[in-house]
Order: structure tokens, then sequence, then C-alpha cells
């Protein structure tokens, strides 16, 4: 059977619908954006564990951009930083509705629950100060999930068995020596009860004697 022209046409559009469509949610997946971002902001981080390129940006909880670049810090770079443990510097681009950042805005690492995508996070600041210049760098603040409580909890964790340990120890050394106490003490009562018999026949005796 002969097809007509107009179900290749048909077929076509579909194809090429279909294309466009998994482009659109491609890019809406991975929150790349055809618009060149106009307001840019650096942040460095000791570690960033947790974010990736194309993670949210959050300015008060609400949010306010994406992350559009991550690179590791030269060792001039960390030299010459104030936080000598700065490894990695985001880049993070900002909404054009954002109002300027306040020159005390904070920024650290966040998730809504445990099990949840990390982004970076943005403080309020104040109002009525000065304000970050575009591309600005600051100083980023690391997050305290699990991971980083676990390690920082290992040489308490490590100093705690020591103490067990000695403690045990000092117990084993200090049990045997227990009995010889025990029948120590025994024999002082039985000597004290017997001078409470003796002290109390003497009263009885002066008793009489009255």
């Amino acid at each position: 059977m002969k097809r007509n022209f107009s179900d290749y046409i048909v077929a076509l559009s579909v194809i090429l619908t279909s294309m466009v469509l998994l482009a659109a949610l491609t890019i809406a997946l991975s929150g790349y954006r055809l618009k060149k971002p106009t307001r840019t902001l650096q942040i460095n981080y000791e570690d960033v564990t947790g974010i990736k390129v194309h993670s949210e940006l959050r300015y008060a909880g609400a949010p306010a951009g994406r992350v559009i670049a991550m690179r590791h810090l030269t060792a001039k770079e960390r030299e010459s930083s104030a936080n000598k443990r700065d490894a990695v510097q985001v880049t993070v681009s900002l909404d054009d509705a954002i109002p300027p950042l306040p020159a005390d805005v904070v920024a650290t690492l966040s998730s809504d629950t445990l099990l949840a995508p990390k982004f970076v996070a943005l403080s309020a600041g104040t109002p009525g100060g000065n304000a970050l210049a575009n591309n600005a760098a600051i100083e980023g603040h690391p997050a305290y999930g699990i991971e980083q409580i676990t390690a920082a909890a290992g040489p308490l964790l490590d100093n705690l068995n020591v103490t067990v340990a000695n403690l045990k120890n000092d117990l084993g050394q200090f049990t045997p020596k227990l009995g010889p106490l025990a029948d120590s003490l025994k024999i002082d009562v039985d000597n004290l009860q017997n001078v409470v018999k003796n002290l109390d026949g003497v009263s009885k005796d002066a008793d009489k004697v009255l």
C-alpha cells in the first residue's frame, strides 16, 4: 500500500516535537540557563561535599540562583587566603530579582533533610549597610552534617576508649586487694565487738559495786 506524503509529515512532526520536549526536559533538570548570568558571587569553602554544578542557591531560604562553576584553589591562593584550610571556590549566579547582597551575608551549605540534595545557602544579612560588589569573593562556612560530626567525634571516642581501658586496668589491679582488705576489716570489727562486750561487763561490775 502506497503511503501518502502527509503520513511522512505527521511522523516527522512527532519526532521533531519529541526531540524538542526531550531537550527542554534535559535543560530543566540540569539547571542549564541559556542566558548568560549577569550577577555572580565567588565563595571559598574548606569542603563542598554534596555540592555540584547546577546545585541550587538559596537566599534567606528562597531560590535565588544556581552553582555555575567549581574549581580547586591553587597552592598560592591557599597560602594568601585568610583561611588556610579553604580548598575549593564555588561560583554561583544570582537571579536579577535578588536585591543587592549585604556585606555581612553568610554563606553556608545546607539541605532540607538528611537525604535531600545539598544547596548553597546565603543568609539575609543586614540591610542598609555596604553591599557586595558583583563577582565579589567571600568566605563560606562548611556544613556540619553526620559525616563531619562523626569525623569530629573520632578523637573523642578514641580518648574515651583509652580511658575505659585504663579504668579496666586499674580495676584489675585493685580487685585482688579487696580480699585482704575485707579480711582485715572483719578482724577489726570482731575486735571492736570484743571491746564493746568488755566495756559492757565493766559497766555492769561498776553498777554492782555502787
